[in-house]
């Protein structure tokens, strides 16, 4: 069965500079819909087809690393 892209393409970054990622819904009829994430920079390209419980995954670990790097005024080490 022919799949096909979900709703919106979605970009973060810029390809020149520091890279691109891009992400979106693909699915077919038969098959459970698939987070698709490609990343791309100077040197080189890959993608991943995820399960949405895997995206979710992937969520909460980006979550995690956020809440980690905490507010601007933080550093490594707590507040300096």
């Amino acid at each position: 069965m022919a799949r096909r892209h979900r709703g919106a393409l979605l970009r973060v970054g810029e390809v020149r500079s520091s890279g691109l990622v891009v992400s979106y819904l693909i699915g077919s009829d038969d098959e459970p819909p698939t987070v698709v994430v490609h990343a791309s920079c100077r040197a080189g390209a890959g993608w991943a087809e995820l399960t949405l419980p895997q995206a979710a995954h992937l969520v909460d670990q980006l979550g995690s690393l956020l809440a980690q790097a905490g507010d601007p005024g933080e550093g490594e080490h707590g507040r300096q």
